[in-house]
This record gives C-alpha cells, structure tokens and sequence, in this order.
C-alpha cells in the first residue's frame, strides 16, 4: 500500500491579545494582506479602519473602501479580509486594556519580521483604544438598561396657551439620546426654570 506524504501545518500562532488562543486563520491570512499592501495605502489605512471601529454599521463605510481600493488599486476582498483583521486584533487588545508594548509584540508574531504594518498600527492605537474602550462601557451597562450617549436642547419662549395669556416662560426642550440594547432611541422633555434649577443641583453634586 502507498504511503501518503504528512502534509505539514503551519504552527499555531498564540497572541496575548487572545488570551493566548490560537489566532482564527482569517485573522491571520487578512494580516497578511495587509502587509502586502503599498506603503501610501498602509500608511492611509486608518483612513478606512477608524470609521469601521467606531461605527461598524455605517452605510458610507462601503464607500470609503471602494474608494480606498480604487486610490491605491487593490482588490476589495483583499481590503476586507485587512480590514476585518485589525478590526479583530484591535477589538481583542482594547477589551483587555492592552499596553502598547504587548501588543507589539502580538503584532510581531503575526508579521515574520515585517515591521511596517505594525508601526502603521500602533500610531494610533492609544487613541483608539481609548475610544472603543468608550463603546464597550456603554455596550456593558445597554446590556441591563438603558443608557444616556447624548444630549440635544433648544429653549422656547411660551407667551400664551389655550389655558392662559401672558404667561412669558422660557421652557427648554431636552432631548435625551439613549442606547437600548442594540438600539439608539430619544425622548424629548419640556423643563420648567424650576426643573432646571433642580437638574442644575443635580448635575453639581455629582459632576466630576
């Protein structure tokens, strides 16, 4: 009987980022292609990944990257599959409050002495880092409730009503932008001076 060739894998690549886990080959392979990509295009890449972090389902991000893949001639699969990659590494390091330092040195492991795109990377990592780090705090607590992301206001001069004339009141309408679950909703109220006074109290006495 012929005997068949073992056919050799790669090693498992572990990352602290992922709780040292092997890395998903997705991952992986759309690292690679961001290492392939042009110095400008890897340079402007965060022209198209910041906006995918911070609001994955926005509509114009398909625009962004049908124009960065034209800018630089790139495959828009090969785009995605880059994307999606830092999109996950960035994801993981921010959930666990990872330094800059150790993240590297993930970065590292996955770019077999290729520097560039970890550098391109890590330029604006605190930054972003901070700002997902924002978003999972009020993903934790919408988990449970609701949650205030916003603050819309106009105020208004009531001078008469079918109830009465003369009445000369400013009123503000306040608008109070929340996140329910998976989903933004408002709710707009009218303030009195007197509840304003009483917001004011409230907001002192507890504002950093």
């Amino acid at each position: 009987m012929e005997q068949k060739d073992n056919v050799s894998r790669p090693p498992e690549i572990r990352l602290k980022c992922c709780q040292d886990r092997p890395v998903p080959e997705p991952v992986v392979e759309g690292w690679k292609q961001f290492l392939g990509f042009p110095e400008k295009a890897m340079n402007s890449f965060w022209g198209i990944l910041r906006p995918a972090l911070m609001q994955p389902a926005n509509p114009n991000n398909r625009q962004r990257i049908e124009s960065f893949c034209g800018d630089y001639g790139l495959a828009e699969n090969n785009v995605v599959a880059a994307l999606r990659s830092c999109d996950f590494l960035m994801r993981q390091a921010a959930a666990l409050d990872m330094d800059a330092t150790p993240f590297r040195q993930d970065l590292a492991a996955l770019s077999e002495g290729d520097e560039q795109g970890a550098e391109v990377i890590l330029s604006q990592y605190e930054g972003a880092k901070a700002d997902l780090r924002k978003v999972i705090i009020q993903e934790s607590l919408a988990d449970h409730g609701k949650v205030l992301v916003g603050i819309d206001w106009r105020a208004d001069n009531v001078t008469a009503s079918d109830r009465g004339a003369n009445l000369s009141t400013t009123v503000v309408l306040l608008t109070l932008r929340y996140r329910d679950a998976n989903r933004t909703e408002r709710i707009t109220l009218q303030l009195t001076p007197e509840a304003m006074k009483e917001l004011k109290l409230f907001c002192d006495r507890f504002a950093p």
